[in-house]
């Protein structure tokens, strides 16, 4: 865009873009609230993201706050009672993928994990899971400008190596370990595999439910062919949240197709999504979201100056 890029304190992740004779100051993940009084942690809580969802009637799985600071241990069981088992507990301030427990089948185990993980944290979700495939819609405005499948982590057979061996291998290029554990052998085991498998040529084994591109995690981008209803519920959630920027986090069967016509659930909204993740896509087109960032902050800043001249 014919613009520079200049180091404030890097070490701080802060930054100036010089652009069209504007200066922006900028982090490395940043928001672009819609409104001048914004709640910053609209979207870094998942309790109050929830909440504002709710509040405009938008597609969200069942969700029960625990809060340590008010925790009573006897209480969850009263406010779990009506939940649809498998849940999942999560932190509600949690990010890639941390501080989440999934597959949570009964109520004396979710006791558990919330009784010992409460110390932890200062705040848990407790959420019925909906099942599908997870997508990434970075939303700009009412736009969609990039939108991604998120796959899990997984391997792919040689025809001799056992998929531990596999795993091992997939190990030495990610930036975090898929632990070896029981969850990973229960994965597995779903599939009809156990560590000491063989896969044929080509076959394909998942070691992770969730998406993880720290863990190997792949991506498939999918902008063009997001449902326009899918679209505005997106557009909808964000202007929830305060943000003209979001990454938002959905499950669906199907991102082409209606959200009515199939099991579909907003999962969680970032109010400073990753933008990297949108070049350079393990499968698919790579999208210039920065430019289209740029360029829809150059026009809202001419339209402001506009507005009150």
């Amino acid at each position: 865009m014919g613009g520079t890029f200049e180091e404030v304190i890097p070490e701080r992740g802060c930054y100036y873009i010089h652009v069209h004779g504007k200066a922006f100051l900028i982090t490395r993940k940043f928001r672009i609230a819609k409104n001048f009084i914004s709640i910053a942690g609209a979207t870094k809580h998942k309790d109050l993201t929830y909440t504002l969802l709710r509040r405009r009637f938008l597609p969200t799985p069942t969700t029960i706050f625990f809060f340590r600071k008010k925790f009573i241990l006897k209480d969850v069981a009263s406010k779990l009672v009506d939940m649809q088992f498998p849940i999942i507990i999560k932190d509600s301030s949690g990010s890639n993928s941390q501080g989440i427990f999934p597959y949570i089948k009964t109520l004396a185990e979710a006791e558990t994990v919330i009784k010992t993980e409460i110390v932890n944290f200062s705040s848990l979700i407790a959420q019925e899971m909906i099942f599908g495939k997870e997508y990434r819609v970075l939303m700009l405005d009412d736009k969609v400008i990039g939108a991604l499948e998120m796959i899990p982590p997984r391997v792919f057979g040689d025809g001799k190596s056992t998929i531990a061996q596999l795993i091992a291998e997939k190990q030495k290029h990610t930036h975090r370990k898929t632990p070896i554990d029981k969850t990973l052998e229960k994965i597995l085991k779903e599939q009809g595999f156990s560590l000491e498998h063989v896969l044929n040529a080509g076959e394909i084994a998942s070691i992770k439910k969730s998406s993880s591109l720290a863990e190997g995690g792949e991506t498939r981008d999918v902008t063009a062919s997001v449902n326009k209803e899918i679209i505005s519920i997106c557009a909808k959630a964000s202007d929830a949240v305060g943000d003209y920027l979001a990454g938002i986090d959905i499950i669906c069967e199907d991102i082409t197709r209606n959200p009515t016509t199939q099991t579909f659930g907003i999962l969680e909204i970032n109010g400073k999504p990753d933008l990297y993740i949108h070049y350079n896509p393990t499968f698919g087109k790579s999208r210039n979201v920065i430019k289209d960032i740029i360029t829809f902050i150059l026009k809202l800043n001419t339209t402001q100056k506009s507005n009150l001249s």
